[in-house]
């Protein structure tokens, strides 16, 4: 088990499913559309993995390709939505919605603060649209981990950022979660996780 909360995103096959899945995040979260899953695969595969909750990640085009209430007809219950996009027509469909928020680096520590006060429900914090690293966060660029604690507090926000297996605890520390990303297989049915591998052992409870 690991010692921080957890959600993948960007998963697009079966064999990035079952390795997160192993590792018990909360949410697994699987594009749909253009470049990512149909419906139909998406839904397969769920009946593959056990334990987290399977998101739906919509992007910029949420609602056009399935509407909300397709959606939850097919047994969806969660969303991934970019912020900005209005989540109503989901909500009243029964469907939680999550929020993908990017940073960029010539954002201050007030307008992501003024932009999560903007949405409820789980949000995933995403630096690495903006190139930032953990180590520009500890430089002060474009804030501190220190503000962003402080701007982020008890709400379940997951951070999505390049960070090394000595700098996963401090990273924690900081704020409720972590994100990860799927990629794609190196052949079919195959991929290498050594370096997630290195990162989640790092998280690791002690027995």
């Amino acid at each position: 088990m690991l010692t921080t909360p957890l959600l993948a995103h960007g998963i697009t096959h079966l064999t990035d499913a079952r390795y997160f899945a192993a590792w018990h995040p909360d949410y697994l979260c699987f594009p749909l559309g253009e470049g990512g899953l149909s419906l139909d695969y998406f839904l397969a595969i769920r009946e593959w993995v056990e334990g987290p909750v399977c998101v739906a990640e919509l992007g910029g085009d949420a609602g056009t390709v399935h509407t909300a209430e397709e959606l939850h007809t097919s047994g969806i219950t969660h969303v991934m939505l970019d912020y900005g996009t209005d989540p109503t027509s989901f909500r009243e469909a029964g469907i939680q919605v999550l929020t993908r928020m990017p940073v960029a680096g010539y954002q201050s520590a007030l307008d992501i603060a003024d932009q999560l006060n903007e949405v409820s429900g789980p949000i995933l914090l995403d630096f690495t649209a903006g190139g930032i690293t953990w180590s520009d966060l500890t430089d002060g660029h474009p804030f501190s981990p220190g503000m962003l604690k402080e701007m982020t507090g008890d709400r379940q926000i997951f951070l999505r950022i390049d960070l090394t297996p000595d700098e996963a605890h401090a990273a924690t520390e900081t704020v409720y979660g972590l994100a990860l990303s799927g990629s794609s297989e190196e052949k079919v049915g195959y991929k290498s996780f050594d370096d997630l591998d290195d990162l989640l052992e790092a998280l690791e409870e002690e027995i």
